[in-house]
C-alpha cells in the first residue's frame, strides 16, 4: 500500500508531462484528501488482523481466499505488479533524466488536429514521456487486479483509492 501511494504521490507531484497541466492541481488536492482521510492507513488497518478476533480473522481468511488474495494466486498477482512496476519505473526516470521536452505534446491539446499535425520540436523527450505516461498507466491497471478483488473481499475499504486510481489512468493513458 505504501508503494502505490508513493507512485501515486511521485505521478500528481512531477512537474512534467504527465498530466495534463490543466488537470493538475485538482489531482493534487485530490491525493492530499486521500491522505487526510486515512484512505491508505484504512486498507492497510483493514488487512491487519486483530489477535483477539479469532472469527473475523477466519473470516477475513475465508474472504481473501475466495477472491485469489492468498498464497500461490497472490505470488502470481504481486509478481505481475513488480514487473510493471520495473518497467515504469525505469521510464519514468529516463524520462525525468531527459527533463521536459521544449514543446509540450501537440496531441494534448483540444486543438489537436490528426490529419494535420503542427511542426514542433523535440519528438525525443515527447516520446520518452509517452512511453513512461503509458507504462504508468499499464502499471496501475495492473494494480486493479489486487485492488478490486481486496475491494470485493472487503466491501468499501480501499474504494475512495480505486476511483482516484481509475481517474489517474484516464489522465495517464492518453
Amino acid at each position: 500500500m505504501d508503494s502505490l501511494q508513493r507512485l501515486m504521490h511521485d505521478i500528481v507531484s512531477d512537474s512534467g508531462p504527465l498530466i495534463p497541466e490543466d488537470l493538475r492541481a485538482s489531482f493534487q488536492a485530490e491525493f492530499e484528501d486521500l491522505e487526510k482521510r486515512g484512505a491508505f492507513e484504512e486498507v492497510i488497518e483493514a488487512l491487519r488482523p486483530d489477535e483477539e478476533a479469532g472469527e473475523h480473522v477466519e473470516k477475513l481468511e475465508a474472504s481473501l481466499r475466495r477472491v485469489g488474495l492468498i498464497g500461490a494466486q497472490l505470488s502470481l498477482k504481486l509478481s505481475v505488479i513488480d514487473w510493471a512496476e520495473e518497467r515504469a519505473l525505469s521510464a519514468f526516470q529516463r524520462a525525468k533524466d531527459a527533463g521536459p521536452p521544449e514543446v509540450l505534446d501537440p496531441e494534448d491539446s483540444a486543438d489537436f488536429d490528426a490529419a494535420n499535425p503542427p511542426e514542433a520540436g523535440d519528438p525525443a523527450r515527447r516520446s520518452l514521456w509517452r512511453r513512461a505516461r503509458k507504462l504508468l498507466a499499464k502499471l496501475l491497471k495492473a494494480i486493479d487486479d489486487v485492488f478490486e478483488s481486496l475491494i470485493s473481499a472487503i466491501p468499501h475499504v480501499g474504494e475512495l483509492i480505486l476511483e482516484f486510481k481509475k481517474a489517474l489512468e484516464s489522465a495517464l493513458d492518453r
